[in-house]
């Protein structure tokens, strides 16, 4: 984000002045940045019960997530792991495809079909109507983007947990965001 000649890593943070080598503080930024780019915005769209733009921003949570928590290249192995990984609901198998499991098909359906057509593909939804997660009706698979918001937010808390107090998942944050993020450094 550019205000005027400056830089911004996240609302709070510019690019010149991250400290890359100061633990605590490069977990203060990424941390800022995650939440006031993605997360509040998220939470802001889901308190107007605005459901489509909540779960559009949940999907771009969720791909930025993957692509700094798994250091993959394949967009669609790094998101479908996230999802296993991070999401219960997402670790089943679909139940109207039963060769390709619910992560497989979020990626498909909600994630490119967003991404790539501004449409949730194959009648997908997100609606507030249902009081799971994730829910396969009628071959249509629904996504509740409260839910869905409430996971990725303990997903990313357990996640910031790790990388304060490992090292080695502090080097590879640093690592992901250097290589995300070098122009953005340089200039």
């Amino acid at each position: 984000m550019r205000i005027g000649d400056i830089l911004y890593f996240s609302p709070k943070y510019t690019f010149s002045a991250l400290q890359w080598d100061n633990k605590d503080c490069l977990i203060a930024a990424f941390r800022d940045r995650v939440e006031g780019f993605y997360l509040n915005p998220a939470e802001e769209l889901n308190h107007r019960k605005y459901t489509f733009a909540s779960g559009v921003m949940c999907v771009t949570t969720i791909d930025f997530l993957a692509r700094i928590e798994t250091c993959m290249n394949n967009a669609r192995n790094r998101n479908e792991k996230w999802l296993k990984d991070n999401i219960e609901e997402f670790k089943g198998r679909d139940p109207s495809k039963h060769s390709q499991s619910l992560a497989s098909r979020f990626y498909d359906e909600f994630r490119n079909g967003l991404v790539h057509e501004g449409r949730i593909k194959n009648a997908g939804q997100f609606s507030y109507n249902f009081g799971e997660l994730v829910k396969v009706e009628e071959s249509a698979m629904i996504v509740n983007p409260g839910f869905l918001l409430k996971a990725i937010k303990g997903s990313f808390e357990r996640f910031i947990d790790k990388v304060k107090s490992d090292d080695s998942a502090f080097r590879s944050l640093k690592c992901a965001l250097l290589r995300d993020f070098r122009k953005e450094v340089e200039l």
